[in-house]
């Protein structure tokens, strides 16, 4: 046995302590009056009973609790733990499997089962293993465990995911085990394709002095490795032709290898039927587009899938995404009697060549206006025009208060009654003129939707645009200030109106007033205003895999589908039963598969669905690799030697800082001290309870 801290034997000095308090214990003296001691002879008083030890087992007890006291201070250890004694060639196995979908590549997936299974075949009766599957993430089987059996059949049954491969979470996982055990061999078997994009992931991993660490590389040294055709992408390009809404499909194909494809066959998919076919030529390290025929969507979202040739890495010759429907944002202006095509030039212009989403604009004069002007309509735009009157009005107000928008753009025939503001923000007053240079946007609010496009560097500045000529409004408490001129006065303004809301633009919407229609920035604000009032959202054609879905903000999305995003279930594209709302992580629902995810009700039997497209990381497809012996010398810190040292090489040495914490023999000792001290207490109380009986 050994001690951390010898120094605290200086401490047995307080053996002393007990001892001393035996020998100079006190008697206790009776004094009793005695009248006169002038006739009795003085005698000497010698008292033997002071000198000598009254109960040794007493002082005994009291000298073991104050030494087992100082050695627990002492923090002993033994130079051999009694494990280690046992199993001497006794190893700790963790083995890390890559299953990223890299792993898919030809045989790779087949020779690393092997190599894993070769390992745990080699395990000692006294070895204890762990596998480790890792991807983006890591995932571990039983820790520390000797049944060779479940082992094997984890790593039979496994196959590869769809994640990335990131070396990190796996390398640190294992370093935990490995601080964790008190086997005296450490031993990490490593296997994978080692992709170059998952290094920096492994940056600041150490294992513990002692380890090895051995790479195995599934790679085929005789083949190319690096050919690999993908596709990279889709893009859409959407108009509105006679009524109806038409999709045109850009695939973008990608080849990673040195040698030219030919004559690839790129098809488009729709609901699983094949729409179109070309014929694509590729450069080495090159891409090229495909540009699909456009297609007449429907009223409903429909799947669809551009896929190419199957290659030796068939994960990315698929990519996957939902065309939804009803992207067009349906706009209704309405100008002045005599002008309303002239008026709305620039507007109708602007919107007419919206992609994303599309707008259908239909121009009315305001003697034209009527409640039917207002059916299939999301945004009405009341520009530089008297409001309508009577019945109209009512029922323009039913249509904002019911979900849709209004924006007013104030100009010279913009002559609002009292009794007719109860849609506007606010009071309007008299034309107020900038001669001269004009004013401009002093303040605007990014943050806002309308305006978060412009809050980058070289995004377009608002504020370049001149006003010579804007109407006041004086602003309603319930009203949003987004955007004000030079002298304060708001130049946009925001106001909801039950499930509806109405914006006022505080000038014109051409050039008459200011000159914003001739700036770059025109077009991107009128869309981006057109689109806020429709409250139009993207639907999100395909997410990446890896991502964690938060079902409480796709809302609008699960209302579009009739669904709420309480008691929901997905439908993995493995066809797997996922409970979203009763999970651990309610709400959240993680893309853990590449193809199509359905949302649906869990306690309904309607075939209303939320359709989720999920697609792989494209920087796997990337297959160039690095040295396995480069990755596991930085996590060794020395360079390795491969599983031949790891069977040469010595029992693991533990510093006695290691020992001492992992054997914990101060602690025995220290409530071995306290029953002591109890057991003193109780014979001390006893004791004197004895002595006083007998005096």
């Amino acid at each position: 046995m050994a001690f951390l801290a010898p120094l605290f034997f200086f401490g047995l000095a307080t053996l002393a302590v007990p001892v001393i308090i035996h020998m100079i214990q006190r008697e206790r003296k009776e004094v009793v009056e005695f009248p006169s001691l002038m006739f009795l002879r003085k005698i000497p008083y010698h008292s033997f009973r002071r000198q000598r030890i009254r109960n040794w087992f007493l002082l005994l007890l009291r000298c073991a609790a104050i030494a087992l006291l100082v050695a627990a201070f002492a923090r002993p250890f033994f130079r051999v733990s009694s494990v280690a004694a046992v199993m001497l060639g006794a190893r700790e196995v963790v083995v890390l499997l890559d299953r990223s979908y890299s792993m898919g590549y030809g045989d790779r997936w087949s020779r690393a089962q092997d190599a894993a299974a070769e390992v745990i075949n080699e395990l000692g009766p006294e070895d204890r293993a762990t596998v480790i599957f890792f991807d983006s993430g890591a995932e571990v089987g039983p820790r520390s465990t000797t049944e060779r059996a479940s082992l094997a059949r984890l790593i039979a049954d496994a196959e590869p995911g769809a994640g990335t491969t990131r070396f990190g979470p796996a390398l640190e996982l294992a370093e935990g085990i490995f601080q964790d055990s008190d086997l005296p061999r450490l031993e990490a078997v490593l296997i994978s394709d080692f992709q170059r994009s998952g290094v920096e992931s492994a940056e600041g991993v150490r294992f513990p002095d002692g380890t090895v660490l051995t790479p195995v590389a599934v790679t085929d040294e005789t083949a190319d490795t690096t050919e690999n055709v993908s596709v990279a992408g889709v893009t859409f390009e959407r108009e509105y032709f006679s009524g109806r809404e038409r999709l045109s499909v850009l695939a973008r194909v990608t080849n990673r290898g040195n040698n030219p494809v030919t004559r690839l066959n790129v098809t488009l998919e729709f609901a699983d039927r094949e729409v179109e076919t070309f014929s694509a030529d590729l450069p080495p390290n090159g891409s090229t587009t495909v540009s699909f025929s456009p297609v007449t969507l429907g009223n409903a979202a429909v799947n669809g899938a551009v896929r190419i040739d199957g290659d030796r890495l068939s994960t990315d010759d698929t990519f996957y995404f939902v065309a939804s429907p009803g992207q067009v944002v349906n706009v209704l202006i309405v100008g002045n009697e005599r002008a309303a095509s002239a008026g709305a030039l620039y507007l109708s212009r602007a919107l007419g060549i919206g992609s994303s989403p599309a707008f259908d604009v239909v121009t009315h004069s305001i003697n034209d206006f009527n409640a039917s002007s207002l059916n299939g309509r999301q945004v009405v735009v009341l520009n530089d025009t008297r409001p309508p009157t009577g019945q109209t009005m009512a029922e323009l107000e039913r249509f904002v208060a019911e979900g849709g928008g209004l924006l007013v753009a104030a100009g010279e025939r913009s002559v609002w009654s009292p009794e007719a503001t109860t849609l506007l923000p606010g009071t309007l007053g008299s034309p107020i003129d900038r001669p001269g240079h004009g004013g401009s946007l002093a303040y605007v609010d990014y943050s806002h939707p309308v305006f978060e496009l412009f809050g980058g560097p070289r995004s377009g500045d608002v504020t370049s645009a001149r006003f010579f000529r804007y109407r006041p409004i004086e602003v309603v408490d319930s009203a949003t200030v987004l955007a004000r001129f030079d002298d304060g006065l708001p130049a946009l303004v925001e106001r909801s109106v039950g499930d509806g809301r109405v914006v006022f633009w505080a000038s014109t919407l051409d050039n008459f007033w200011n000159d914003l229609a001739l700036k770059p920035v025109y077009l991107p604000f009128v869309h981006r205003l057109a689109g806020y009032l429709a409250t139009y959202t993207v639907p999100p054609p395909w997410l990446p895999v890896g991502q964690v879905l938060n079902l409480a903000e796709q809302r609008s999305l699960l209302a579009k589908a009739s669904l709420t995003d309480v008691d929901l279930v997905a439908i993995s594209p493995s066809g797997t039963r996922i409970s979203v709302s009763q999970s651990e992580r309610a709400g959240f629902l993680t893309l853990t598969e590449q193809g199509f995810y359905e949302i649906r009700n869990a306690t309904t039997t309607e075939d209303s669905a939320l359709t989720l497209a999920a697609n792989v990381d494209l920087s796997e497809s990337d297959l160039s690799t690095i040295d396995p012996d480069e990755l596991a010398s930085s996590v060794m810190g020395r360079t390795t030697g491969g599983r031949e040292e790891a069977g040469n090489r010595p029992v693991r040495e533990f510093t006695n800082e290691v020992r001492e914490r992992r054997q914990g023999v101060w602690w025995y000792l220290l409530i071995l001290a306290f029953g002591l001290f109890v057991a003193e207490t109780a014979v001390s109380n006893r004791l004197s309870r004895t002595s006083l009986q007998v005096d």
